[in-house]
């Protein structure tokens, strides 16, 4: 279980229809923009959607971990998990906008019934806890996300197991 921790409260918004602006005094994305586009980020699938919500340089990191640092990355990304898990869904169970930052408390479900790297289909379901952290430009795009989940907790419903080290 991932429990992701904001507040807001030290950097006053505007109003939710108000204009939100950078230091530099650049008008970004309205909020209710950022919202929706968090919804439709989340669990995109589209190619064309990604090119329009995304900047060039994007960079996604796992668990603290860079993983993917471009668009043509993230698109086989989010390639391999549509092919491992046709049916999956990502849902936002509560998500916050801070100026040009979004978070977003996330559960994916699927079912594993295609490769996915290489793992050949088990037809277990999986049900996943995640958070991740969304920076926006002026022009209201992704630029950085961090995503944070328990990816031993997947393993685990796919069917893998951790096994104590040998320390002999």
């Amino acid at each position: 279980m991932v429990i992701g921790c904001i507040s807001c409260k030290n950097n006053q918004q505007p109003g939710i229809n108000e204009i939100l602006t950078e230091n530099n005094g650049n008008p970004i994305t309205q909020k209710k923009n950022i919202e929706s586009i968090i919804g439709t980020f989340i669990n995109t699938r589209d190619e064309e959607d990604i090119d329009s919500l995304i900047t060039d340089n994007y960079i996604r990191n796992m668990n603290g971990i860079p993983v993917v640092t471009n668009k043509t990355e993230l698109k086989a990304r989010i390639n391999l998990y549509t092919t491992g898990f046709p049916d999956y869904n990502i849902s936002s169970s509560n998500s916050s906008v801070c100026e040009n930052q979004g978070y977003v408390n996330w559960v994916f479900k699927g079912t594993h019934t295609g490769q996915f790297a290489d793992v050949n289909a088990t037809g277990k379901k999986v049900k996943i806890n995640g958070f991740s952290h969304l920076y926006f430009n002026d022009e209201g795009q992704i630029y950085q996300e961090d995503i944070f989940y328990n990816e031993l907790e997947f393993l685990q419903q796919l069917g893998y197991s951790l096994e104590a080290p040998m320390l002999k």
